[in-house]
């Protein structure tokens, strides 16, 4: 199976702060943000995704408390 790397944006349902975060695998492997806006599919990628073991483990555990930013 291929490794597949998607980018996506979060908002926190609590503090409605908007997150970029990058999967490998379905996995967060990376996050940017609180950010002020959504940011467009075309530059998801380039952002500097912090990738510190306990900022995505936040993430990971408080996956629920987020939503999917279409």
């Amino acid at each position: 199976m291929p490794f597949v790397t998607v980018h996506q944006v979060w908002q926190h349902a609590e503090t409605n702060e908007i997150w970029a975060v990058r999967l490998d695998q379905d996995v967060p492997t990376g996050l940017f943000g609180p950010i002020a806006c959504t940011p467009s599919a075309e530059v998801l990628p380039a952002l500097p995704y912090e990738e510190h073991p306990d900022e995505l483990d936040w993430v990971i555990r408080s996956a629920d408390d987020f939503r999917l930013v279409d």
